[in-house]
């Protein structure tokens, strides 16, 4: 796989896919390489956590797709490889020869996966796509505002990750296409679009009539308390759970009380039913609620900070050794149960791998 993707999108898409055993070439420019190189705050040895987690089983050759040398390698490459990924504006893609229009005329097996901001057509088709502004634009930060009305982003790259998942499901798709078939495909997939998909709680309610759904959760409760010593969520999905909370918290009064009689009314009176909820498990601590919330198979659990997230004993997290950085440890892949790539290669050094792919290729 041809992976020209720089950032966050493509190129945990490309992870995805490496991780399962594919072979990923990553294609970068020989000057300061993928912009997430320079990405902190946190570095290893000079070497961007960022990065590292978002290219691991992956080999870098660099090359300035501005030259015509580069451009023969292109050449060489493209009728090998089964998967082609990209994130360039159309009018970039064209002029560095990487349209799908001119690739799959190379290959006509190859699945060309296109990854943009904006989609390729139309009048924002060349706007730069970012999380940054794709969160605002798709509606999340307003809906993630606070009660004073100060909308916020979620601080981590939500839209590239979702994006890199559908890609990664876009390709994983047009092979088993292709088997039947024999052809290739061109894919394609847009950061806000994928945003927008994944708010099924937030669209759906929109599109239904027209209305700018009011801050807050659909549920009640389905949000956070603060204990003797600390804060925990809970959840009552359901009237069942609701029940068995309300017998937990020993106020089964609640069960005959008509501003409690399901999650409707319970909605139409939030700020009094958050209010008793609140005060029903505040005298208690964090370690009470939880195992009270268990013992009543209730839907609970503490508000961790990231560092007691990924430090626990639970936590995902997977380990490898890196030429520069050191000891690298970062989140696993959360797939089990499939071919594994073992052990793990670590994310490449810039041009690593250079001189023995274009060796390979017959090419000095």
């Amino acid at each position: 796989m041809l992976d020209f993707s720089r950032a966050v999108a493509g190129p945990y898409c490309g992870t995805l896919l490496a991780d399962r055993g594919a072979r990923v070439i990553k294609i970068e420019d020989p000057n300061g390489g993928d912009e997430s190189r320079g990405w902190g705050p946190v570095y290893q040895a000079g070497e961007s956590a960022y990065f590292l987690s978002l290219n691991r089983n992956k080999e870098s050759l660099a090359l300035d797709l501005k030259t015509p040398e580069a451009r023969k390698v292109i050449e060489r490459l493209i009728p090998r490889a089964d998967v082609l990924i990209e994130n360039f504006r159309p009018d970039a893609a064209m002029r560095l020869g990487l349209a799908p229009s001119l690739t799959r005329t190379l290959n006509p097996r190859l699945i060309h996966c296109t990854i943009s901001g904006f989609g390729t057509t139309g009048p924002e088709s060349q706007r730069p796509g970012y999380d940054l502004v794709v969160q605002a634009m798709s509606g999340l930060m307003y809906a993630n505002r606070q009660p004073d009305g100060t909308p916020y982003r979620v601080p981590f790259p939500l839209t590239d990750m979702y994006t890199g998942l559908f890609a990664n499901q876009a390709v994983l798709s047009a092979l088993i296409a292709r088997g039947y078939t024999g052809e290739g495909a061109h894919v394609e997939t847009a950061l806000l679009d994928c945003l927008q998909t994944v708010m099924c709680s937030l669209g759906p309610m929109v599109l239904a009539d027209g209305q700018e759904p009011g801050v807050g959760n659909a549920i009640v409760p389905y949000t956070s308390f603060t204990c003797a010593d600390g804060s925990v969520v809970i959840g009552t999905p359901n009237e069942r759970i609701w029940q068995r909370f309300a017998k937990a918290v020993d106020r089964e009064r609640w069960l005959s009380d008509p501003r409690f009689a399901n999650n409707q009314a319970r909605c139409d009176n939030k700020e009094f039913a958050l209010a008793e909820i609140g005060q029903a498990v505040a005298h208690l601590t964090r370690a009470e609620v939880l195992t009270l919330m268990d013992k009543w198979d209730v839907p609970c659990g503490p508000i961790h900070t990231l560092r007691e997230a990924y430090l626990s004993p639970r936590a995902s997290v997977q380990t490898y050794d890196h030429p520069t950085a050191g000891t690298v440890r970062m989140p696993a892949n959360p797939i089990r149960g499939v071919a594994e790539r073992t052990p793990i290669q670590p994310a490449p050094r810039l041009g690593e791998h250079t001189s023995r792919i274009l060796e390979e290729f017959g090419l000095s």
